[in-house]
């Protein structure tokens, strides 16, 4: 199985590489592997959830959320599994029962007001809490202030997608959704884990 060290060491090889040939600088070589190695991943993320919607006959609504979710993620922050497969296995799992969910439930017409409910709270949630650093994926104050007008950018503009798509009455607007939703939820269970570990480490200093 492949580990996270060792795709690290796999990018960082081969940006020293390129280093050495003189195709790049040697202050560059981490910042070109960091590179790499977030092509990959957003490679292989894209090919799965590709899959994964032919699979579940939702093939579009799973580009399109794809396509949603991940910009949003990046600088919304939050939960983040420790390791490239956890993650990996992690993002297949909520792709998949996003796009079950979408099929059989949403589009089936169960809970419509439900799901417009879970919009305008997850909009909230986003506007107020992120980004959220993950000790997983740390950020710096400078791109905290960087990703929070981002986030908030990004976020504005797949609302008025929403908006647009539910006047015209296309389906679509639900997997557009379904992103902005799972990206409040990695905020919440950040905010979880946070406030359990706060727990813990009180309990430890009054034991």
């Amino acid at each position: 199985m492949i580990s996270e060290n060792m795709t690290n060491s796999i990018f960082r090889k081969a940006a020293s590489s390129l280093a050495a040939n003189g195709n790049i600088q040697e202050k560059y070589v981490e910042l070109y592997a960091k590179a790499m190695e977030a092509v990959l991943a957003m490679g292989i993320n894209l090919v799965s959830a590709l899959v994964i919607g032919y699979l579940c006959g939702m093939w579009w609504h799973g580009v399109i959320l794809m396509v949603m979710f991940i910009p949003l993620r990046s600088y919304a922050g939050g939960y983040h599994a420790g390791g490239y497969i956890s993650c990996y296995l992690e993002s297949c799992g909520l792709l998949t029962f996003s796009l079950l969910t979408i099929r059989y439930v949403v589009l089936a017409g169960y809970m419509p007001e439900m799901i417009w409910q879970l919009f305008f709270l997850s909009v909230i949630v986003i506007f107020m809490l992120a980004p959220l650093a993950d000790k997983n994926k740390p950020i710096s104050k400078n791109e905290a202030k960087v990703f929070k007008t981002r986030t908030r950018i990004v976020l504005l503009v797949e609302a008025i997608i929403v908006m647009v798509l539910s006047w015209l009455r296309i389906d679509y607007v639900y997997s557009v959704i379904f992103a902005i939703s799972l990206s409040a939820f990695a905020l919440v269970l950040q905010c979880a884990v946070e406030y359990m570990q706060g727990m813990r480490k009180q309990d430890k200093e009054y034991s």
